[in-house]
């Protein structure tokens, strides 16, 4: 996977691409319990997820998800890992209402790196000149602001998962800066490389508002 926009990847672009693993995953659990777990909510045949602003619909009997609003368009490989993830793993825990970095994570010193290093550069280039667009680019997706930075957003990415952004504008003496932030309970409910994804996601979606 790349961490550029994750739904203009060529090999990992849709949701159909999705390993079988996950569904099955997924399927071993309880609906049920999936739905109260994850802060989702089921209907017999399908769950409705709200995933950064979005709500999706996730049907694991068709092995299928889809938006259940706004234009109609194709889930992208890396929502769609996220959001079965998600709710195949999620723990009843609530946020603890503290924040750190992701690499202050359980394992993610180790992780959050080279490869999987977070593509904050992307919104060091979108938003360093012009800190204000964030704001505007968060609330489209339900966020708001938030203390932090010279500007900071606050998102509910996953019922269960809320992420930061933190922004510095770029001056004449330093270049922009942003930083991501989670609860320190996320990794209870996705692991490390569905995190990495999970941030892939929430950059694409507010980058995707302003270029």
């Amino acid at each position: 996977m790349s961490n550029l926009d994750p739904e203009a990847n060529v090999l990992y672009a849709s949701a159909d691409t999705l390993h079988p693993s996950t569904w099955e995953t997924l399927a071993r659990r309880a609906p049920g319990e999936a739905a109260a777990a994850a802060g989702a909510s089921w209907d017999g045949v399908a769950f409705r997820l709200e995933l950064l602003g979005h709500p999706l619909r996730v049907e694991p009997g068709a092995r299928r998800l889809s938006f259940s609003a706004g234009p109609a368009r194709g889930v992208g490989y890396q929502r769609a890992l996220v959001a079965v993830t998600y709710l195949a793993r999620a723990l009843p825990v609530d946020p603890r209402g503290d924040w750190v970095t992701f690499r202050e994570l359980p394992g993610g010193d180790g992780f959050f790196r080279g490869p999987h290093s977070l593509n904050t550069p992307q919104l060091e280039r979108c938003f360093g000149s012009a800190p204000g667009t964030l704001e505007a680019a968060a609330a489209a997706l339900g966020g708001c602001s938030c203390s932090g930075g010279d500007v900071a957003v606050e998102l509910q990415a996953l019922p269960r998962l809320p992420v930061r952004v933190l922004l510095w504008a770029g001056t004449d003496e330093f270049p922009p800066s942003a930083s991501l932030l989670t609860d320190p309970r996320a990794h209870l409910h996705l692991p490390l490389d569905v995190l990495w994804a999970l941030t892939n996601v929430l950059i694409a979606d507010l980058t995707r508002r302003v270029t």
